[in-house]
């Protein structure tokens, strides 16, 4: 999947920096869009999803383009993500068709401490493909992604979180997340369908 980098210099003056205004921008077909504003020191990013299929939004580190946090984004709906000092916000695309975001942006505050009680029940992880054939995929309240093959997808899930595979319109329970996953673990899929097949 290409990769598309923006960074932006701005000043608070600018549009992309004034409350309200919402920025827009349509990521071609496999295409992965990386924002990085160097001149803030952090920021908060409210995104809406305006496609009719599902974006992968995250936060990545500058120096090593690790997942920090991450998500998917139903069609039609919203989400605020934090964006720390020393990292970008990326985009993804999956699919063939282009698909079309609108955002707000407002500066981080420097010297406010952010509240990290809701973190500490996050796991930020991969959910790796590495089979040749797509893995349809449930994530109740969260996202319903189709993983494609040879594809690793970043997720930032709350502990208790179950992940169902989509079988002909069944859905069987694969995993459940816990704060025994580490932060940045991949995970193989192919493998949880067999345990999970294996034991019904």
């Amino acid at each position: 999947m290409n990769k598309i980098s923006l960074f932006f210099f701005l000043l608070v003056s600018l549009a992309f920096g004034q409350k309200g205004e919402r920025s827009q921008l349509v990521l071609p077909p496999k295409q992965i869009v990386q924002i990085n504003y160097p001149l803030y020191q952090g920021f908060n990013v409210k995104i809406w999803n305006k496609s009719k299929f599902d974006l992968g939004v995250s936060a990545r580190e500058q120096k090593t383009d690790s997942l920090v946090k991450g998500f998917g984004l139903d069609s039609g709906s919203s989400a605020v993500l934090e964006v720390n000092k020393g990292l970008y916000l990326q985009f993804e695309n999956g699919y063939l068709a282009s698909l079309k975001v609108e955002y707000t942006l407002q500066k981080g505050m420097e010297g406010k401490k952010k509240s990290t009680k809701s973190l500490t029940q996050q796991r930020a992880f991969y959910l790796e493909n590495n089979t040749a054939q797509s893995i349809p995929l449930r994530i109740p309240g969260v996202m319903n992604p189709n993983l494609s093959p040879f594809s690793r997808s970043g997720v930032d899930l709350p502990n208790g979180q179950k992940i169902f595979l989509d079988l002909n319109g069944k859905r069987i329970l694969i995993f459940t997340v816990t704060d025994s996953i580490p932060h940045g673990a991949r995970i193989d899929v192919a493998n949880l369908i067999n345990k999970a097949l294996n034991e019904q």
